[in-house]
């Protein structure tokens, strides 16, 4: 009894810890798409070894590196934390 109450505890702290860092770090972008065609983007993904969400990352750095475009974005937080 004693060693689930620690476990879900802990499990309660890392998951706001975790929430936080997301929040303070990360937006969030929702892509939407035709019914069907986000298997087929899994598919995809996976044939390269990569979730869908690094997959398209991936595509996304990969064409603003053909144009060109500065995709570099300030430091976050917690980066600024880190380098101090």
């Amino acid at each position: 009894m004693e060693e689930e109450k620690k476990k879900t505890y802990y499990s309660e702290v890392n998951r706001r810890a975790s929430e936080k860092h997301i929040a303070a770090n990360y937006e969030q972008l929702v892509l939407r798409v035709r019914k069907g065609k986000r298997e087929k983007i899994k598919q995809l993904a996976a044939s390269q070894n990569m979730s869908s969400q690094a997959f398209i990352l991936s595509l996304i750095d990969k064409e603003a590196e053909r144009l060109s475009f500065d995709m570099t974005v300030p430091p976050t937080p917690s980066q600024q934390k880190k380098e101090k």
